[in-house]
């Protein structure tokens, strides 16, 4: 199984490591509640997203707490409409975007790469549909925010796919995104969390 180091210099990157955002200079209401930055694993990665049968063309995939943009070189891999990273330290998105520039990948199907530096909880969505990936980077006080911006913004977008990495590292994330109305889980293991966004009932109840 590849693992974060060997995959940075085989890409010519750098994300691997830790960071605590206590070491990072910038201020934000979210960052209390934010978790700490490490790289998403590649084999993980790469497992949850064999689980998903979709034609990728047709998906836009969004990486809310991208970090220094681990999940967006590996999602390239995939031939996705476009690839986005949202990330609110300015330290981090400044080393996802020099990565951006030094990336180098013999495999890679999709070439529209961004990173945004912004808060996720605000973050305006692109048209549908979406593979969302969350690496766990908040605690349920966020996901708050980040769930009434997702459902404004979701409807109308069943077949949209959200995935939660490391779902139980921070207490109460895996419980509230799991009880989410518009969202119906359809895998679940000790790694990762595979929902698909279904309407809202009061979309439906408003269509009938």
């Amino acid at each position: 199984m590849i693992d974060i180091e060997r995959y940075d210099r085989e890409h010519n990157v750098q994300t691997a490591g830790l960071i605590e955002l206590n070491q990072l200079a910038f201020q934000s209401a979210s960052k209390a509640e934010g978790s700490r930055y490490g790289g998403a694993s590649p084999w993980v990665f790469r497992e949850a997203m064999d689980r998903l049968q979709i034609d990728h063309s047709r998906y836009t995939f969004i990486d809310i707490g991208s970090g220094k943009g681990s999940a967006l070189f590996y999602a390239s891999d995939f031939d996705f409409r476009q690839i986005i990273g949202v990330e609110f330290s300015p330290e981090l998105d400044l080393a996802a975007q020099q990565n951006i520039r030094q990336f180098r990948s013999k495999t890679q199907k999709c070439r529209e790469i961004t990173a945004v530096c912004g808060d996720g909880a605000a973050y305006e969505y692109p048209a549908g549909p979406w593979v969302l990936f969350f690496n766990c980077p908040f605690g349920p006080g966020i996901w708050k925010s980040v769930a009434a911006n997702l459902e404004r913004a979701a409807y109308g977008f069943s077949g949209s796919y959200l995935i939660h990495m490391q779902a139980g590292f921070i207490p109460g994330a895996k419980d509230f995104v799991g009880a989410l109305p518009f969202l119906r889980k359809v895998h679940g293991d000790d790694m990762v969390e595979i929902f698909e966004f279904v309407a809202p009932a009061s979309a439906s109840a408003a269509n009938r």
